[in-house]
């Protein structure tokens, strides 16, 4: 082979290698494009609490479908963070997702920060609503949550409609929100989002993806202010240790309690 070639062959793997590198690289997400990526779905709340389910319920919608259309942006969260990573250029195996997503096996030391982080959540959520009970009350009154929604998650006896006692397919049924909830929105927000503001804010970005995750939860004022310090002590611990499984590991044991008591009501 002359040194023509060699050089036109160099070229053409160098083309290749700056085209897979191209393909597979993870673009910044700047102040503009975060307000997108989380004013949408508050507004998509927003929209599906206060004024689609009302509408369906008194249309005479069953609460279980109305159930699964509140569900709605969670899977668009899952899917919505698998269809990022792909446009991204990744491959589909283990190692590429766990990668990207920050998914990687934790340590004993990561298990104490997850531990960490459950229980501060917890702590801050309760402080708040104790410290600050009268502006949580006024915002509650002055933006009081749809009365349907009781109907559907019901009061420990009920959900979506039916009587817990003996019905233990409806265990199924808050399963599957259960897994787009915490899943569907740890691959999205911390998964897929996180480090894309971090190539933007760089050390500062868990302030501004606390603030920005707060601001989420706008959809029911009250409960954006009670999560605010909550969403700071995750966004710090998510920066620090640069894994997705801690506080997907917090949301899933938060969460669980609500499934004790679906549990607890299918006992009787």
């Amino acid at each position: 082979m002359t040194t023509q070639q060699f050089s036109v062959q160099d070229n053409k793997n160098n083309f290749k290698g700056n085209k897979m590198e191209k393909s597979t690289q993870t673009q910044p997400m700047p102040f503009t494009l975060s307000l997108l990526f989380f004013g949408i779905p508050m507004l998509l709340f927003l929209a599906i609490q206060r004024v689609v389910i009302p509408f369906l319920d008194a249309s005479g919608v069953s609460p279980l479908v109305n159930f699964y259309i509140l569900m709605l942006p969670h899977v668009l969260f899952f899917f919505g963070a698998l269809i990022g990573y792909r446009r991204e250029g990744h491959l589909w195996n283990r190692s590429a997702f766990s990668q990207r997503f920050r998914l990687t096996r934790l340590s004993g030391k990561g298990w104490a920060w997850a531990i960490a982080a459950t229980i501060g959540n917890i702590g801050l959520y309760i402080s708040v609503y104790t410290l600050g009970l009268p502006i949580l009350e006024w915002l509650a009154k002055l933006f009081p949550d749809p009365a349907v929604l009781n109907r559907i998650l019901g009061d420990g006896t009920s959900f979506v409609g039916f009587p817990l006692s003996g019905n233990v397919w409806l265990l199924g049924v808050y399963f599957t929100y259960y897994f787009f909830n915490v899943v569907g929105e740890e691959l999205w927000w911390r998964g897929y989002i996180f480090p894309r503001q971090e190539l933007a804010y760089g050390s500062r970005t868990w302030l501004f993806h606390g603030l920005f995750w707060a601001g989420f939860h706008l959809f029911t004022p009250y409960n954006a202010l009670a999560v605010l310090p909550g969403a700071l002590w995750v966004s710090w611990i998510t920066q620090k240790q640069k894994n997705t499984w801690i506080f997907l590991i917090a949301h899933a044991t938060m969460n669980g309690l609500a499934m004790i008591q679906i549990i607890s009501g299918i006992l009787g």
